[in-house]
Parts: structure tokens; sequence; C-alpha cells
């Protein structure tokens, strides 16, 4: 049997008055009860870009600590487009990387966690997968820590294994939700590193009142991802959109959706 006993129920149900999305995939759920708000295609394989680093995120805080220490290689600092612009060398601790992963998606924060966690990338991508089938997310396979595109083999998931993830992830380590809500963080000089200002990509933190984070998404395949966790009178939501032309504007009209049925 699987760590994981929860998952979404009724998916089929199709009401007529939803929000019509450009969204490929998609799945809104209440995290208590399991109860889907919402869904599109959600158990549609996917790329799903840098919501990759959930899984990072996880696979890291099962095996380190938040204070534990991460040396940054130059494989790692090379890392491209979105980065902390991490210097060869310097030494992070777990809860600094992940500021940067939640903030800025910060691709070299999350190579250094893979090196970092176990010693060697490939262990940490098998952990990865074995993870995800521990979790019951069936239609999940990752090739790289970061969610970046491979030219001949990419990850994939589908919004309803991101939401096992996402529920996961927040009740076995609430305080990645705290992180994932921070609007803006400055991370002082130190002995082992410059200092790090950072502000979050995630907008409707700032745009949609209970919305706590969580993280977004994109590649030139992939498209526009997000996964979005919102509470409101009580409820918790957590909401996937996989390949949307407007994500921002397709969570927040799903949101008002999703909590009116929760009235």
């Amino acid at each position: 049997m699987g760590v994981n006993q929860w998952f979404p129920k009724d998916m089929e149900k199709v009401e007529i008055n939803a929000p019509q999305v450009s969204a490929e995939a998609s799945l809104f759920v209440e995290t208590k009860t399991g109860q889907v708000l919402f869904a599109k295609n959600p158990k549609r394989k996917l790329p799903i870009a840098s919501l990759v680093k959930v899984m990072t995120v996880l696979v890291a805080l099962e095996h380190k600590g938040m204070d534990d220490k991460f040396l940054v290689s130059q494989y790692a600092a090379d890392m491209e487009p979105d980065k902390m612009l991490l210097i060869a060398g310097e030494k992070l601790t777990l809860r600094e990387l992940l500021d940067g992963i939640f903030l800025i998606s910060a691709n070299d924060a999350a190579e250094v966690i893979a090196e970092g966690t176990t010693g060697d990338r490939d262990e940490f991508i098998r952990l990865m997968n074995s993870k995800a089938q521990q979790l019951g997310m069936k239609d999940t396979y990752l090739v790289n820590p970061a969610g970046l595109d491979e030219d001949s083999d990419n990850s994939y998931s589908t919004a309803y294994d991101l939401a096992i993830l996402t529920r996961y992830l927040i009740r076995r380590f609430p305080e990645v939700v705290d992180i994932s809500s921070t609007e803006h963080i400055y991370l002082s000089e130190t002995p082992d590193h410059q200092d790090y200002d950072m502000y979050s990509g995630i907008n409707l933190l700032t745009t949609y009142p209970g919305v706590v984070g969580f993280k977004t998404g994109y590649t030139p395949e992939a498209g526009l991802t997000l996964i979005t966790l919102a509470r409101n009178n009580g409820h918790e939501v957590i909401g996937v959109l996989l390949g949307s032309a407007s994500r921002r504007d397709e969570a927040r009209e799903i949101l008002d959706y999703s909590f009116g049925k929760l009235q």
C-alpha cells in the first residue's frame, strides 16, 4: 500500500455553468474532503515545466533539514534561464534554496538540491520517480529536478497527480506554505554566500484574497503551468492548470467558481 491515502473524488461530473478555459488540463479540488470542484482532462499526460520542482522539494525535505548546507557546483551555477544567480563554491541552506525555488523558480537552486541531497544527481531523480509511485501518481515521469525541456526525453504528469503531490507536501511539510506565500525576501550576505533579493512570481498572491502560493512554471513545450493554493471560509483548495494561455485569469475565474460551490 502506498504512503498516500487521499485522492480526488468524482471527477466525471460536468457542470453546465463551469468556466471555459484555454488550459489543456485542469483540476481544482477541496483538500479536506477530496471534492472535485472543477476538472478538465485531469488525467491527460502533459509536460509540466517547473511544477517538477514540487517533487524536488518533497524529496529534499524527506532527506535533509532546513538548516543543512548545500555546496553550489559550477554545473548548477550555469543553469538557465530562471535562476538565483548562484556562484560556484557558495554554500546555502536548504531553506535559502527553497526561497529561490518558490519565489523565482530557480533552476540553479533545484540542481544544487539534486546534487547535494544524496550526493548523486541520478539517484535523486530516481528517488523523485520512486516517490511518485509511492504517492499513487501513476501517470508521472520525471527526468530532471528543474522541469526544463530535454531534447529527447521530457518530464510529464497530470493535473490529478499534481494535486495529490501538492496536498501530500503541504500536509507533511506545512512550512513550505510559509515560503511559497512570501512576496519578497532578502537574504543577507554571509561568509558562505552573497546577498540575494527575490520577489515572488506568483502574482495571485497580491491579487486574489486567500491565495497562499504555490508554484508556477513555463517552458515552450509545456506552456504556462500553475499550481495554486487558496484558503477561504475554512476551505482549502488546490488548483492545477496545465498548458494555459492565461493562467492568472483562468485561475482567478476557477477559484471564484470553486469557492462559490463550497458556500
